[in-house]
């Protein structure tokens, strides 16, 4: 497995992520409907401040997730074929976010997407490494 680049911060990939969210409906992104949402870039950081930046089949993480509101489950599905679901423990849609969050594997994650754009930011955080997943979602 081979990592992009080393890196200090992120705020250069939120940016980029903006460029793929331009053609997402805001119709839907705050709960009232199931969202596809896909990972553009992913960065890594591990206990020991190494942090490094990829997709997200560097790191075993899904590329794509439904966010199924009927089922409050957020089903992933990485490019190995393996698929995982996480329960949705929290829901909320504010003026400009929807956020879900939940536990998944002794982790903890949360959700944000931006209601006007689509743009979608995830933290999963562990006890050794932490993600940072950002991309975009559409409403079904």
């Amino acid at each position: 497995m081979q990592f992009s680049k080393r890196i200090g911060a992120a705020a250069g990939l939120a940016a980029a992520s903006a460029l793929f969210a331009a053609g997402a409906s805001a119709e839907g992104l705050d709960g009232s409907r199931n969202m596809v949402c896909a990972a553009v870039s992913v960065v890594a950081c591990t206990e020991d401040h190494a942090c490094f930046q990829g997709l997200a089949k560097h790191f075993g993480l899904p590329k794509v997730m439904i966010v199924d509101m009927n089922a409050k489950l957020v089903r992933g599905s990485a490019e190995s074929g393996y698929k995982q679901d996480s329960p949705i423990k929290n829901a909320e849609s504010t003026g400009s976010q929807f956020i879900v969050q939940g536990v998944e594997n002794g982790h903890g994650w949360s959700m944000s997407v931006d209601r006007a754009t689509g743009r979608m930011a995830t933290i999963l955080s562990g006890e050794l490494v932490s993600y940072m997943i950002f991309g975009t979602c559409t409403a079904q």
